[in-house]
């Protein structure tokens, strides 16, 4: 519940501030990996008053102390103040607000980049295994053509179509309405059917195979000149 509010929460911002569209908006909650997480590890008790003012005074803690920042907009300047630094000998850096943007973004992670990780027993793989043991044989080797299964498989495709491309395949491009998947045609003389009724069937020439050996050139006709004897 919290990662589903926070998700909604900020997307609600991004087209409040109008830094995204509307569309993108709502093809991003679509997507079944969001990419959002809440850390909801750290338990308080109904009764522990101790417990809540502490985490009421870690959830209200800035990354950095703002009180050591001090901002010159005339120069641009940004002065940091902080505990003496034993090789610089002194408590304070100076620099430009760039510099400072710089140095500060470093310290936002990577795409992709796992800060939290975790071994032995809650490591993935341990957790995969656990995770096949308790589910019975029978369910593992379910059939293909199961209906859950082939439900999962065409929601999969649509949306890693959509994660890509930002583009739904299940929409109509004419009205936009959602399109819904009724056969499945792999026969090739009714494809060239349908294609020929649309007017989009255009057969390609036939290459022969790159195994195949090639052909010999056609023979020329050779006509005798004869040369006069200048000797």
């Amino acid at each position: 519940m919290l990662e589903e509010g926070f998700r909604s929460g900020v997307l609600k911002l991004l087209v409040a501030e109008h830094a995204i569209g509307e569309r993108l908006a709502a093809g991003l909650l679509a997507w079944r990996h969001s990419g959002f997480s809440v850390h909801n590890a750290v338990r308080v008790r109904a009764g522990d008053l101790e417990g809540r003012k502490k985490l009421a005074h870690y959830m209200l803690r800035a990354p950095l102390s703002l009180e050591k920042i001090t901002y010159d907009a005339g120069k641009g300047m940004v002065i940091y103040r902080s505990h003496m630094h034993k090789s610089l000998k002194r408590n304070f850096q100076v620099m430009s607000g760039a510099q400072w943007l710089e140095l500060l973004c470093r310290h936002i992670p990577d795409r992709f980049e796992h800060l939290v990780r975790y071994v032995g027993w809650y490591s993935t793989r341990v957790r995969g295994e656990r995770a096949r043991k308790a589910v019975p044989d029978a369910a593992v080797q379910a059939p293909e053509d199961h209906p859950m299964i082939a439900a999962r498989a065409r929601s999969a495709w649509a949306r890693l179509i959509h994660k890509v491309y930002e583009v739904d395949p299940l929409e109509c491009p004419k009205c936009g309405a959602p399109m819904h998947i009724i056969a499945l045609i792999d026969d090739a003389a009714v494809i060239r059917r349908i294609l020929e009724y649309l007017g989009r069937w255009a057969p390609r020439e036939a290459r022969p195979h790159p195994r195949a050996p090639p052909k010999k050139p056609p023979l020329l006709e050779l006509t005798y000149h004869p040369v006069p004897d200048i000797a």
